[in-house]
């Protein structure tokens, strides 16, 4: 059977899926930092709270280029640090936690589906859908393609001319 298509959320939509979270400190700050970093979910599994710089406001990212894992640089805004800062202490986090495994994989999917049907969004979201998000966000900003391939974490301009 064929894949069909992701539905993109709109802002007001995203902005559901995230009220939805507020009763929830770890996918509350997850959805957040997926939202304003785009990565795609498996790159946040590995992430450290040793990886995040909120001096340079940069969390650092492991993306498996031929079978490697090559870090990269997702920027943190002001209130993702605060956000992200809050969690830390709340959880009481050493420098060698991981920031987002409090949970498994399939869990944070699940999650996700959830939420988005207590949000009232009628369409099939995933966590993918943070990532169209933020490509599409930098798009309307006037973001170039290379810009946005760098923020994404790709190497190359034309993996990312599909989210037009």
């Amino acid at each position: 059977m064929p894949k069909t298509e992701p539905i993109p959320c709109t802002r007001e939509e995203m902005d559901k899926i995230l009220d939805a979270t507020m009763d929830n400190d770890f996918f509350f700050m997850l959805f957040k930092v997926a939202r304003k970093t785009g990565r795609r979910l498996g790159e946040y599994f590995d992430v450290q709270v040793k990886d995040i710089d909120f001096d340079r406001k940069v969390m650092m990212t492991k993306v498996l280029k031929r079978r490697k894992k090559v870090l990269k640089e997702a920027l943190l805004d002001d209130e993702l640090c605060q956000l992200i800062k809050r969690y830390i202490a709340k959880e009481k986090l050493t420098l060698e936690d991981y920031l987002f495994r409090k949970v498994g994989y399939r869990q944070i999917q699940n999650r996700i589906v959830f939420y988005a049907k207590k949000a009232g969004i009628d369409h099939k979201v995933s966590f993918h859908n943070f990532r169209h998000y933020f490509i599409t966000e930098l798009s309307r900003k006037g973001y170039s393609h290379s810009d946005i391939a760098k923020l994404t974490g790709h190497s190359t301009v034309g993996v990312i001319s599909n989210y037009d």
